[in-house]
Formats: C-alpha cells, structure tokens, sequence
C-alpha cells in the first residue's frame, strides 16, 4: 500500500527527530498507528464496496437476460 524506500524513511525518521521531542515518540506513534489502521479500514470498505456493486451490475444484468428469454419464450409459444 505505502510504497517508501529505506532512505525515504530515514530522512522522515530525521525529520522527526528535529520537530518532535523524543520523549513524545511513544505518543506520537500511536497516534500515526491509528491514523493508519483507520485509512486501511476504509479502503477496504471501500474496495468490499465497489466489488459488491460490481456484483450487483452483474446480476442485473443477468436479470435483464432473463427477461429478454422469458418475451421470447412467451412469444414463440404464442405462435404455436
């Protein structure tokens, strides 16, 4: 999902170091943790999301055929 490189991490490892007192690390790992842990939800639910409605077109779709063979089967038992 994140694609970062080791120097990548390194350098914002760096940049931490410089604006965050280490003694508020623990806090502010958590806090990115669960910001992570949430945008991962959501983009689960999301995709869960877009394949149910994938599934959904797709069974309309097979509804419509349905139909489209049933008038055609009423049709040529009329003609019988």
């Amino acid at each position: 999902m994140l694609d970062i490189s080791f120097a990548e991490f390194c350098i914002v490892i760096l940049v931490a170091i410089i604006f965050v007192s280490p003694k508020n690390f623990p806090t502010l790992f958590k806090s990115l943790a669960k910001i992570y842990k949430k945008a991962k939800n959501s983009l689960m639910d999301i995709k869960e999301e877009i394949e149910r409605e994938d599934k959904f077109q797709e069974l309309k779709k097979i509804e419509n055929e349905f139909k489209i063979l049933k008038n055609e089967t009423k049709k040529k038992i009329k003609k019988i």
